[in-house]
């Protein structure tokens, strides 16, 4: 379906029944078109007639916005991934575009679009950005195998729900993924334990490498982290201080380096190499 409607804001008059209908059931559901019609009125003060109403929640069905069961509506849930999917990519799509322009270096190689090198403030700068680039890229195919190897891993910390919906998703699109790390700490066997809760290939390896690698698709990604804030990085995890990891490391400005490499040869060499040790 076309995403043509607005979708108003909670407890803000909307703008048509339509918005009124759904409005109302994103705070109580199901409702009969008797109830409906009752709390738009209460709520908004609306003068809309009941059969106006019922036309609304009609062309609501129909659409694939509503769903019916037993003379009640609520909100499909369906609708609502289609919808949450079409701002994923909006927001992907943007982000990534004024980020690109507004970096403070950006180099390609003599081959174009083979290699572009960012420069971002800090390491939560570099991670969201990351995060936008493989999700847009991800979403577009099945069955990849995305490979990481870490120094440390910090992210399902501070993003615990995001990267649980994110991963479950990107499973049900056939994607397995791998993560070797170094960083043996107290919060990375939490993090550990996370991953294998949702079939994720996690393993600690004792050997490092001078920067983080990311393998998927045709791409090959190394992210550089100043050697302070690496072991900074290690030591507040092994601390468990959250506060300072995050004051002193993630939001730090510092120089972050991320070099993307899209090179399916090399690509597909690193995965096999990375899968090889599971």
């Amino acid at each position: 379906m076309a995403l043509n409607l607005i979708i108003p804001e909670i407890n803000n008059k909307p703008g048509s029944t339509k918005d009124a209908v759904i409005s109302i059931l994103t705070i109580e559901w199901p409702l009969s078109l008797r109830n409906i019609f009752y709390k738009i009125k209460k709520q908004y003060g609306y003068s809309s007639t009941y059969q106006s109403v019922y036309k609304a929640v009609k062309e609501l069905c129909e659409l694939g916005v509503l769903k019916e069961k037993d003379k009640r509506y609520e909100i499909d849930i369906e609708w609502i991934k289609r919808v949450q999917s079409f701002t994923d990519i909006v927001e992907t799509n943007y982000y990534a575009k004024e980020r690109v322009q507004n970096l403070s270096g950006v180099s390609e190689s003599k081959a174009g679009e083979d290699l572009i090198i960012l420069n971002f403030d800090t390491i939560f700068d570099a991670e969201k950005y990351l995060y936008y680039f493989m999700k847009t890229e991800l979403f577009k195919k099945k069955g990849d195998n995305i490979c990481f190897q870490l120094s440390n891993e910090w992210r399902p910390i501070f993003y615990l729900r995001a990267e649980y919906n994110y991963y479950r998703r990107l499973k049900e699109k056939g994607h397995e993924f791998y993560f070797l790390c170094s960083g043996d700490s107290y919060l990375e066997e939490v993090s550990k334990k996370f991953y294998k809760s949702l079939d994720i290939h996690y393993k600690t390896v004792k050997s490092s490498s001078p920067s983080d690698t990311i393998v998927f698709g045709n791409y090959f990604i190394q992210i550089f982290i100043p050697e302070n804030l690496r072991i900074k990085m290690k030591n507040y995890l092994e601390n468990k201080d959250i506060l300072k990891l995050l004051e002193e490391v993630l939001q730090k400005k510092a120089h972050i380096k991320i070099v993307i490499n899209k090179d399916p040869a090399l690509s597909e060499e690193i995965k096999k190499q990375i899968i090889r040790k599971f």
